[in-house]
């Protein structure tokens, strides 16, 4: 007989050493190392069928309906670098004041990098809402009956893609509060109360890309936001106006498509230094407009069909209305109590 003495440090190695084996031959028989990463990401993620608060970083999806809660806030994101998929399910409310089906907000300093996905959020005060949120993306969502569909507060670097807002009863697509450098594309707001998407409180450096604005009282709306680009969006049958800016400096509104019951572009209470651009005005009842503003340019537009006037400035001094095309407007450019307006280039027919 052999007498082996295994000192505490070899005996711990070997110990190791067969727990390690087990677990990879438990791993192999299992086949969790041949899962599509599709099925990984689904496995680690977050299961979620009820109303909670997020406050570590990963990836959560909801796996249930959640309808007509009382709750608040459903789900409330407090960390960064979270995705939240809502699978497509509902997260519904009963439209209480100050309540929010989703909301991601800051502990004591900005949250970044969240994203929420895929969620219906119907029936609270704010369907979505971003407070102070960088660089996070909200895609894939609609919001409905709530006060304000999806709402940016202080938030900047955010990516706004493939939403829809519709039937809010004020705002569809919101952004507060020197929410900057944000880009919104291909959302869809149609049937809001008030504005389909709204810009205000030095909201800057924003751009709204391939929208559609439809069946809003006003379509896109900038009030007191100034250096943003408003580009090929189409703005129809809003009942007063499709682009309506007002206090609002330096945007450029550039190739859209605008038919509306009133304006298709009005420039409103001291807009300056805004240029309009590249766009086609039919089928309202004035194409452009500008009221009490100056220092705009006006150039290569095309306005069609409109059943009063192409081109209106009425007490709006110093603006360039050049390179235009105007045709079957009853009245194709018409300036009343405006002085200083440099007219060339522009051609009308019919």
């Amino acid at each position: 007989m052999i007498d082996v003495d295994l000192d505490t440090s070899t005996l711990r190695t070997v110990v190791l050493t067969g727990v390690l084996l087990l677990v990879l031959i438990t791993a192999a028989y299992l086949g969790i190392r041949g899962l599509e990463p599709e099925q990984q990401r689904t496995q680690n993620a977050g299961q979620i069928d009820d109303c909670t608060t997020i406050d570590q970083p990963g990836r959560y999806e909801l796996t249930a309906d959640i309808t007509n809660t009382s709750a608040g806030t459903c789900i409330r994101i407090v960390a960064s670098n979270v995705v939240f998929d809502g699978n497509s399910h509902a997260i519904d409310g009963r439209g209480t004041f100050g309540t929010a089906g989703v909301l991601v907000e800051s502990s004591g300093k900005p949250t970044t990098n969240v994203t929420v996905q895929n969620a219906n959020v119907t029936d609270w005060d704010d369907g979505i809402r971003y407070l102070t949120v960088n660089n996070g993306t909200i895609t894939n969502t609609t919001t409905a009956r709530n006060r304000v569909g999806l709402t940016l507060v202080g938030s900047s670097n955010n990516t706004v893609l493939n939403n829809t807002a519709t039937a809010n009863t004020v705002y569809g697509i919101s952004l507060q509060k020197k929410s900057n450098d944000n880009t919104l594309t291909n959302n869809t707001a149609t049937s809001n109360s008030l504005f389909g998407i709204h810009l205000v409180a030095g909201a800057s450096n924003n751009t709204i890309r391939s929208n559609v604005v439809t069946a809003n009282e006003h379509g896109i709306v900038l009030i007191g936001a100034d250096n943003n680009t408003v580009r090929n969006s189409r703005a129809a049958s809003n009942r007063i106006s499709g682009i309506w800016l007002s206090e609002a400096d330096s945007n450029r509104v550039v190739n859209n498509t605008v038919s509306n019951r009133f304006y298709g572009v009005y420039l409103g209470d001291l807009s300056s230094q805004n240029t309009i651009a590249d766009n086609t005005a039919s089928q309202n009842a004035v194409g452009i407009r500008l009221l009490h503003s100056r220092d705009n340019v006006i150039t290569a537009n095309t306005a069609t069909e409109n059943s009063v006037q192409g081109i209106l400035l009425l007490s709006s001094n110093d603006i360039v209305v050049t390179d235009n095309f105007l045709s079957n407007n009853p009245a194709d450019i018409v300036l009343a109590g405006s002085s200083n307006v440099t007219r060339a280039n522009n051609t009308v027919n019919g």
